[in-house]
């Protein structure tokens, strides 16, 4: 937030200059970390939805970053995923199959909730987004700088709310294509109480609609890292699709391809 007026190589003399500012910013300001290089992590378990067509509701959303993993090109061992102009790639301890790249969707609907979500049409989000980046982090930086590019050709739907008291008017709504609620890393900050109440909002949707949830981070379940996990309604059902490390380290594919040999049914998931 102190772009042009202070410098690591001078960060002694910005924290005595600017000591007012940092100190009210730092009171008020909560943590917003928007890192779209999760997507490389969340893009197989949208493919493994195996529906063409999918609304995206990210609980959670910050500026909405991750609500566009159709704008960006994505490298696995197995092969390339997209057509977009920046490239995102990792680690891969159990490749992600071929069969499963080899999918195809279209996002109808991109909407985000956030308790503050931060608009990064306009320049101040865009310095909030990258005051929580650690110095010398280039890459992050880069990839910030594409998704900005992209969020604001087409900015997303952002609500400002607590996710789970909307959540039941949000997924009442009819779908045009398959619902994907997606949450990263943002389910360990809700008490036990609020975290069984998400869980009985989406089984009494999914009761209702087809409807997904793709969940990027697990809670307190003893693995090593964190999870990406995929339920399904009507069913229920949920997949550990991969094990992933908390800072995009390295995922680990575990087993085979959900649902790749499976046509898509549109009154369920995939025909059995």
């Amino acid at each position: 937030m102190l772009a042009g007026d202070a410098s690591w190589e001078h960060i002694s003399d910005a924290l005595d200059t600017h000591s007012g500012f940092l100190a009210r910013f730092t009171a008020e300001q909560k943590v917003q970390t928007n890192e779209v290089g999760r997507l490389w992590l969340i893009l197989p378990a949208l493919l493994a939805t195996g529906a063409p067509r999918i609304e995206l509701l990210e609980l959670g959303a910050s500026a909405g970053l991750l609500l566009y993993p159709d704008r960006y090109r994505y490298r696995y061992r197995a092969g390339e995923w997209g057509s977009g102009g920046h490239l995102l790639e990792g680690e891969e301890r159990g490749a992600v199959p071929a069969a499963l790249l080899s999918g195809s969707f279209e996002v109808v609907r991109r909407r985000g909730v956030d308790l503050a979500p931060v608009d990064v049409t306009a320049d101040e989000g865009v310095q909030t987004l990258r005051s929580f980046i650690w110095a010398g982090q280039e890459d992050r930086f880069a990839r910030l700088d594409a998704a900005v590019e992209v969020v604001r050709r087409e900015p997303p739907e952002l609500i400002a709310a607590d996710y789970v008291e909307v959540l039941p008017e949000l997924l009442a709504e009819p779908a045009d294509g398959l619902r994907v609620v997606l949450t990263s890393m943002t389910t360990f900050y809700l008490p036990e109480e609020r975290y069984q109440q998400l869980l009985s909002v989406l089984a009494r949707a999914g009761r209702k609609q087809p409807l997904a949830w793709v969940s990027l981070g697990t809670r307190g379940d003893g693995i090593e890292g964190s999870s990406l996990d995929l339920t399904t309604w009507p069913g229920g059902e949920t997949r550990r699709l991969a094990l992933t490390d908390y800072h995009l380290a390295w995922l680990d594919w575990l087993g085979e391809c959900p649902m790749c040999d499976r046509p898509w049914n549109p009154r369920g998931h995939a025909a059995r």
